[in-house]
């Protein structure tokens, strides 16, 4: 079942209103049905609010989506559409620069949740899109933070690369994410390597340099899915990798 909220007291007054014989018909079957209806898209996980929310999203509302609370946390694929549109139309305005921490934190709780609470997934494209889509919220957010939460955002971020992986294998965001997940785990550790730190340290790097350096030479030769959105990045991800290994002292 999903959530709903009770009605408040601004509700119940509503009801009564509605309710009273005093109200010539016509005007009773109105408010009837404006109540109905507002009380139909004010909460819980109803397909009509998913269409709605998918309406205002496809005008690029998405101040206005972000704007509203998704008050219902059921395993139902209404539950989880709503807080996965609410999710990406965050992650659309942190892209744009508009208040970006605030806005990739919302991205990464919402797409979390959304793909938490999806029981089972129609299109795989999408279930994949989706993940992206959480892995892009989280390296967004990773970028703007320090310390101790930087490196818990960091790790959220390796375990949903490896899901993207898991769906996508090779594919070019799933590399993607995954490279940089793992290069920002050993960043710290570069500076100071040890003797006995230096052999396992630099096996890692050098695997993940192939796997980037494979993809992009397979980019020269073939058009990939979602390599123009990437190619800069992993132009930077790959300068990342040659200077961590330099730093590293890797041979």
């Amino acid at each position: 079942m999903c959530n709903r909220k009770k009605p408040g007291a601004h509700d119940q007054a509503s009801l009564r209103l509605i309710m009273s014989p005093a109200l010539p018909f016509p005007r009773r079957i109105m408010m009837t049905v404006a109540c109905l209806l507002l009380l139909l898209f004010s909460g819980g996980c109803n397909p009509l609010r998913v269409h709605l929310m998918q309406r205002r999203a496809a005008q690029g509302d998405d101040l206005w989506i972000a704007s509203q609370a998704i008050d219902c946390h059921a395993a139902s694929p209404s539950c989880a559409r709503l807080h996965l549109i609410k999710g990406i139309a965050c992650l659309r305005l942190a892209e744009s620069e508009m208040q970006a921490a605030a806005h990739y934190a919302c991205a990464a709780t919402e797409l979390a949740d959304g793909l938490a609470l999806m029981p089972a997934w129609e299109d795989r494209y999408e279930q994949i899109d989706a993940h992206r889509q959480y892995c892009t919220a989280l390296d967004g957010l990773q970028r703007l933070q320090s310390g101790a939460t930087a490196d818990e955002i960091r790790d959220r971020l390796l375990d949903a690369a490896k899901a993207l992986y898991r769906l996508a294998p090779d594919s070019v965001p799933a590399t993607y994410y995954i490279s940089v997940a793992r290069l920002r785990r050993l960043a710290p550790r570069l500076a100071a390597v040890t003797p006995a730190d230096r052999l396992p340290v630099c096996s890692r790097l050098k695997r993940t340099v192939n796997q980037v350096l494979s993809l992009m030479e397979t980019a020269r030769h073939e058009h990939l899915p979602a390599w123009d959105r990437f190619a800069d990045r992993y132009q930077r991800l790959a300068f990342d990798l040659g200077k961590a290994m330099q730093t590293a002292g890797c041979r």
